[in-house]
């Protein structure tokens, strides 16, 4: 509260100082809009050869991608979320965490199974760079994109298709999602949320606790049983991890796109966002998935790896929608410790935060 406390007050000096007007952005609402951002900007580069993408500044918005409604994957040290994003100020919450997020659940799986001398920060890029070996391949997302991309105009700049190279089956169905995979270390883990008689559980919400508590057991038990873990053995883990973690985020969006709350559901796309967006087997397994139960033709939408994390350019790009929608803040505005996105929470979202000022409905009533 502090650091937000310091970043408004100096906001609100420049907006008086200069006589300019204020906008405050709500944080998740900005990672779910930063796809749109990049395709602002593929706009405004190619605006000579798009001329459909050029003139008025109402047209300039119509062609941002992807176009609401969209489902938002929310997914950060602090949060995980599943949204059906309707429109700029509506995002109704479909799932979230019950207890941890699946973040902190990767940061701390990293600390019981890393060696000291591999944990650096970010513990949920250590732990992918370790289980995977992709220690360096974080380069530019022109780097990163793969030939299919660069062949296929078709394929839209907001997505960035994954490169199978795993060796990752996905599983086929619904119930193959709640099943255990066996290895050769006398141990497996189970997917959180499966009920006691091993059937499919139907809540639609997340949870990684239970999941982080066998972890860190497991390891604890390997190393006093075995005298030491070998490294073969925690990279086993690491990757089972992260495999059990990833279809988890993967069993609900499939629970809510096959389910009948979802027949009149029009978008095609689902933007995933926040600091674990980043990590790409994360991409790699919902892409598969969503392939091996006939999705094909629904888009995942990642930000560059660079803007997946926290960064100033997505608060300024979801300031500039909310701006050219004609929502401005009173200079009284405050920093909000919890701040729904669904307008049907009862805080009243983005929109029922005390503050808000639309200039155009202000000109409309003569005000």
């Amino acid at each position: 509260m502090g650091n937000l406390s310091v970043g408004i007050d100096t906001a609100k000096g420049i907006a008086a100082a200069l006589d300019i007007p204020l906008v405050g952005v709500h944080h998740m609402q900005a990672h779910a809009l930063t796809p749109r951002l990049m395709t602002a900007v593929a706009n405004a580069e190619e605006s000579q050869k798009h001329e459909s993408c050029t003139g008025a500044k109402e047209e300039k918005m119509t062609c941002l991608k992807p176009a609401f409604p969209f489902l938002t994957l929310l997914v950060s040290g602090g949060h995980t979320m599943l949204l059906d994003s309707r429109g700029l100020n509506e995002h109704r919450l479909l799932a979230e965490t019950g207890d941890i997020a699946v973040g902190q659940f990767l940061d701390k799986a990293a600390r019981a199974i890393l060696l000291p001398e591999l944990l650096e920060a970010p513990y949920g890029r250590a732990l992918e760079d370790f289980a995977f070996q992709t220690t360096g391949d974080y380069g530019s997302t022109s780097a990163s994109r793969d030939q299919r991309t660069i062949e296929d105009p078709a394929i839209p700049a907001y997505t960035e298709p994954c490169q199978a190279r795993y060796g990752y089956s996905p599983p086929q169905t619904q119930q193959d999602l709640m099943k255990r995979h066996d290895g050769p270390w006398g141990w497996s883990l189970s997917p959180p949320l499966v009920e006691r008689a091993g059937g499919e559980s139907k809540r639609m919400a997340y949870s990684f606790a239970g999941l982080l508590t066998f972890v860190e057991r497991l390891v604890t038990q390997r190393a006093a049983d075995t005298g030491e873990v070998t490294l073969a053995e925690r990279r086993a883990l690491a990757q089972e991890v992260q495999r059990v973690a990833f279809e988890h985020l993967a069993s609900r969006i499939m629970l809510y796109l096959t389910s009948r709350q979802a027949a009149d559901w029009k978008g095609d796309t689902i933007v995933v966002s926040g600091g674990v967006a980043a990590n790409k087997f994360l991409r790699h397994v919902l892409r598969s998935i969503l392939d091996a139960r006939g999705l094909r033709h629904i888009k995942l939408a990642f930000p560059p790896i660079e803007l997946s994390t926290d960064n100033a350019l997505m608060i300024a790009w979801a300031g500039i929608e909310m701006y050219d929608a004609g929502w401005r803040s009173s200079l009284d505005i405050g920093p909000i410790r919890k701040w729904s996105l669904d307008p049907t929470a009862p805080d009243g979202g983005i929109l029922g935060a005390p503050g808000w000022v639309n200039e155009e409905r202000s000109h409309d009533d003569g005000e």
